[in-house]
């Protein structure tokens, strides 16, 4: 397919998105447009993307986490780099809003693993801090 014809395939797909009038509809055509693991590599992009911004998680955490390569968390992160403005955009706004930053502590807090190492310190979830506090002596 030539650039200008890829372009206008582009374009179409854009403004399809854009003319969606609620989040049901642009929930169903995704569904009908993507296979599974189509949406799925999508999701997993946007979530590196917020793993990324978040600044607290290593790529071997986020591959870990996600089950993906490094190089898929570099192509992430070099988009944040070299130009990002959409995922900036868009992320960071998500982001912002308050529901939604909610949102985002509930899939963080899904997916920290019971202990992690962040500079330095050990995070414990609570059920663990609870325990070993009780076996402190009094």
């Amino acid at each position: 397919m030539s650039s200008k014809i890829s372009e206008k395939v582009y374009g179409v797909f854009i403004n399809c998105i854009k003319s969606s009038k609620s989040q049901t509809e642009t929930v169903e055509f995704l569904n009908d447009l993507l296979s599974p693991p189509e949406k799925t590599m999508l999701a997993k992009r946007v979530a590196i993307a917020f793993m990324l911004l978040e600044n607290k998680y290593t790529y071997e955490e986020i591959s870990n986490t996600l089950k993906i390569s490094f190089g898929t968390i570099a192509k992430v992160n070099s988009a944040f780099a070299l130009k990002g403005n959409g995922y900036k955009k868009i992320i960071g706004n998500f982001v912002l809003k308050k529901s939604i930053r909610n949102s985002l502590s509930e899939f963080l807090d899904l997916i920290k693993p019971s202990t992690r190492t962040l500079m330095g310190e050990v995070f414990l979830k609570p059920k663990i801090k609870s325990k070993l506090k009780r076996e402190e002596p009094l």
